[in-house]
């Protein structure tokens, strides 16, 4: 009967460790995917600001009279610079989006 009692006991317990694994490692994955989606929003704050300076420098150079806008460096860099953060924005969500699959 003790005996009976140990093994069902120890049985138990092993499901409790094995439940508390489980959240521990789903909740250290959680936490990653929301600092890679924070780390995405950042970057996407950063092209927003881009788009601003855009924004101003083509107003800046159309009261200069300037016709070449698209040509103009400080705004070629911005657009570089956009491509570039956009592809980070996506490589981050990428992460996100693995680490939250649940495995099999």
């Amino acid at each position: 009967m003790i005996d009976r009692i140990r093994k069902n006991l120890d049985k138990g317990l092993d499901q409790v460790k094995w439940i508390a694994t489980f959240l521990a490692e789903r909740t250290r994955a959680e936490t990653e995917i929301a600092k890679l989606l924070f780390e995405a929003t950042k970057i996407e704050g950063k092209i927003d600001d881009l788009y601003l300076e855009i924004g101003k420098r083509v107003v800046e150079l159309k009261e200069k009279g300037d016709r070449a806008i698209l040509k103009d460096f400080i705004i070629l860099k911005a657009f570089d610079e956009i491509r570039h953060l956009r592809i980070s924005v996506e490589e981050y969500r990428n992460q996100a989006n693995n680490l939250s699959k649940l495995p099999e």
